[in-house]
């Protein structure tokens, strides 16, 4: 495990000194197979701390770009996940610059409380609390033994 993030971090490390030189496309390059690499390792906070700047640094590529937005997201997600300060802070600024660019929209909070507090559009019973449903979505629960007189 260890190694496969020490080689992501040395793939991360080229990514950057290839955008720096402004070989955008061999950044691009390496910094997939950084990803390809974390995505083998079990989550961890030096894992985490690698696919927020990663993701970041992807998004910074070009800003523009078709998968920008989800690179975007994606190290913002891991960056606030990890409470690493340096990560955070970058994420936090490009964040704000994407919503300032009217690239991305800032996630509005009452429209996420009133999709969670609307109902459902069958008039009806919610998702998963159809007949013989409860909340988890799961049939009713049988007695404590099975066909066979046994108990599960």
């Amino acid at each position: 495990m260890r190694e496969l993030l020490y080689e992501a971090a040395k793939h991360y490390r080229r990514g950057k000194s290839l955008a720096e030189r402004g070989d955008t496309r061999g950044a691009g390059v390496a910094f997939e197979e950084a990803l390809r690499e974390l995505q083998a390792v079990r989550p961890q906070r030096m894992r985490d701390v690698l696919l927020a700047q990663v993701y970041l640094s992807r998004h910074q590529l070009d800003p523009d770009a078709e998968e920008a937005a989800a690179d975007l997201r994606l190290g913002y997600a891991y960056a606030r996940t990890t409470a690493e300060p340096n990560v955070r802070a970058i994420a936090e600024r490009l964040w704000a610059e994407a919503v300032a660019s009217g690239r991305h929209r800032a996630p509005a909070r009452a429209a996420t409380a009133a999709r969670r507090d609307r109902k459902p559009r069958d008039g009806g019973e919610g998702q998963g609390q159809r007949e013989g449903r409860g909340r988890s979505g799961r049939g009713k629960r049988r007695g404590g033994k099975g066909a066979g007189g046994e108990r599960r």
